[in-house]
């Protein structure tokens, strides 16, 4: 039975998992607008891709409920509200986003600077490619202090805490999340502040937090240093999708001082610290919840690799988020019952095999092989094809069609069941009998219902982080590794030669105690004066060579992989590409190329 519904607060979470999750939320979000549900959610928490998405999905509803009163708001509204995101996010990531960080000679130049990276560039093209036109009264680059939402008819000192009580559509609040490589906390990112919520003034710390340091939260931007004030929304997702090993940290300066030193925030993926976005739920009063799932949960391995490498990603990336997400969601179920949340992940429905012991006669026990799940879950996808959908790569490239169309229809199918009992029993949105849209991604359906070869391979590939266009246009692989050994053999003169040149050994001598004399600079600051400069400069030529160095040299790969291999991998998985002949596929790339030349 629903409770009373004043005193109800609905929270969506959406998880981190590149734009994996990012395809995979705005499905859900899709089945969230024709459920009516989305004019319900008070608090906005993402991680990561979910940031991506969710701060896509708040402009766009800033720009709505800004312009209509509150009675005007349909539920129409929000289905044309995600089918623009819909469009636009397809629109955006066809670009390439991460491999367009290293394509602009100017960005990489300015790698050599202390604070700028990577992950500085990345949070610009965000913007560009994603925020900056949404809204027209606001900033380029947007900034997050712009982000309050002023509903017409609602009072000048309007807040959704206090003023979604009256509405219908309440006004979402927008979070964040990254996680502070410094102290080790969740840093969140509002319209109102930023920094850490255990930082607020008048949060009692739990016996349970361990750093020796929180960084205090000021109340509001206009209370923090002047050239942090308008901080960017690009700036902010950046620092929340920025995964470790693929971005470096994104760094906040000039916000707090250790006595006489500046400290410097340096922020990574939200991820880090909690996958799901549940806290900050919390941290704001939730009281139900809508969780979108789509992160890298751990795969079983029948031989994994017993390398020191590989041992560590796995025990770092894989079972100790694993085991923090099964204990963030218990404890979520523990306390508020599991039919005040809705929840959806990638390995829904897929069951689990329970493996036998091999007996004394050497044979399996409990009466023979592991069982399977069945042919097709609830929510009509096959197990075979959610396997596939839950290994697609984390990351942030170009997602062709059937990618992107899978990952979207997949999230809005699981969700329907989950969301339909959520529904009823809380009271939450409005029923429809049919759909409202007619989604894009629904042109991948027919073929998710009976998945061909070409469809499963493709859905196979996609796993892969490099190589895909090779693997799936067999005359560019050959193209490739033909050029390839062609340059090999023009270069191999000068290969030849590198390969015979030997260091002396006094400068292999000389690299060695600059090395490990390097790891003990920051010690010496401290008791000497000219230490300071020195690390500074040997900081500024390890990132010229660490940073811009191979930038500039890998620009003109970028530059072909963009203008050539990027447009024919989108064009090979359209959905109209699937299951053609070889000579059909042919006629279909010459119209196709005719078609981009015009």
């Amino acid at each position: 039975m629903a409770t009373n519904k004043l005193q109800q607060k609905l929270g969506l979470a959406l998880s981190g998992g590149g734009f994996r999750a990012s395809y995979f939320h705005i499905g859900v979000l899709a089945q969230m607008a024709e459920q009516g549900l989305l004019r319900d959610v008070e608090v906005i928490s993402a991680v990561s891709g979910g940031s991506i998405i969710a701060a896509l999905y708040y402009l766009h509803a800033k720009k709505l409920l800004e312009s209509k009163p509150d009675d005007e708001v349909k539920d129409q509204d929000y289905i044309d509200l995600v089918k623009r995101i819909e469009t636009d996010f397809k629109k955006a990531t066809d670009r390439n986003i991460r491999l367009r960080t290293f394509a602009d000679f100017r960005s990489n130049l300015k790698m050599a600077a202390a604070n700028y990276s990577r992950s500085d560039r990345i949070s610009e093209l965000y913007n560009a490619y994603l925020y900056r036109n949404v809204l027209n009264d606001v900033s380029d680059p947007v900034q997050m202090r712009e982000l309050k939402i002023h509903p017409p008819g609602e009072p000048d000192d309007f807040h959704p805490r206090t003023g979604n009580a009256r509405r219908k559509a309440k006004v979402p609040i927008l979070n964040l999340n990254a996680t502070v490589l410094n102290n080790g906390q969740d840093w969140q990112f509002t319209a109102q502040t930023m920094g850490e919520p255990l930082g607020d003034i008048d949060v009692e710390l739990p016996e349970t937090v361990t750093p020796a340091d929180i960084y205090r939260r000021a109340p509001s931007y206009a209370n923090i240093a002047p050239h942090q004030q308008n901080f960017e929304l690009g700036h902010a997702v950046g620092a929340s999708a920025c995964v470790p090993g693929l971005f470096p940290p994104l760094a906040v300066s000039g916000l707090y001082r250790d006595e006489d030193d500046n400290i410097r925030i340096q922020l990574v993926d939200g991820g880090v610290y909690d996958n799901q976005g549940i806290e900050a739920l919390l941290w704001t009063g939730c009281t139900h919840f809508i969780v979108s799932d789509a992160s890298l949960q751990l795969a079983v391995e029948d031989e994994p690799d017993t390398d020191t490498l590989p041992v560590l990603l796995r025990a770092s990336n894989c079972v100790t988020p694993d085991r923090l997400r099964s204990e963030t969601l218990d404890n979520l179920f523990d306390t508020f019952g599991r039919d005040k949340t809705a929840f959806m992940h990638l390995r829904k429905d897929l069951g689990i095999r329970k493996i036998p012991w091999i007996d004394q006669d050497g044979k399996p026990a409990e009466g023979g092989a592991p069982s399977f799940p069945p042919e097709t879950g609830e929510f009509g996808i096959a197990p075979e094809i959610q396997e596939l959908l839950a290994t697609v790569r984390t990351d942030l490239d170009a997602f062709s069609e059937v990618e992107a169309y899978s990952l979207m229809l997949d999230g809005y199918r699981m969700s329907a069941p989950e969301l339909d009992a959520f529904r009823d029993n809380n009271g939450f949105g409005t029923a429809q009998a049919q759909p409202l849209a007619s989604w894009s991604f629904l042109a991948i359906a027919p073929k998710i219902d009976a998945p061909s070869p070409d469809l499963l391979k493709q859905l196979k590939v996609s796993g892969l982080r490099f190589g895909k266009a090779m693997m799936l246009i067999p005359a560019l692989s050959a193209l490739i590794t033909a050029l390839m050994l062609l340059l090999l053999v023009l270069l191999w003169p000068l290969l030849k030669q590198a390969f015979e040149f030997e260091i002396p050994l006094g400068v292999i001598a000389v690299l060695v105690a600059v090395v490990a004399a390097y790891q003990h600079l920051m010690k010496w600051e401290r008791m000497f004066a000219f230490v300071k400069p020195l690390r500074l400069s040997i900081d500024a030529i390890k990132r010229i060579v660490l940073n811009v160095v191979p930038a500039l040299l890998l620009m003109p790969v970028i530059w072909i992989y963009l203008r050539l291999i990027n447009p024919l991998y989108l064009w090979r998985g359209r959905v109209d590409n699937l299951d053609l002949s070889a000579a059909e596929r042919w006629k279909h790339f010459l119209k196709w190329l005719r078609s981009n030349a015009a």
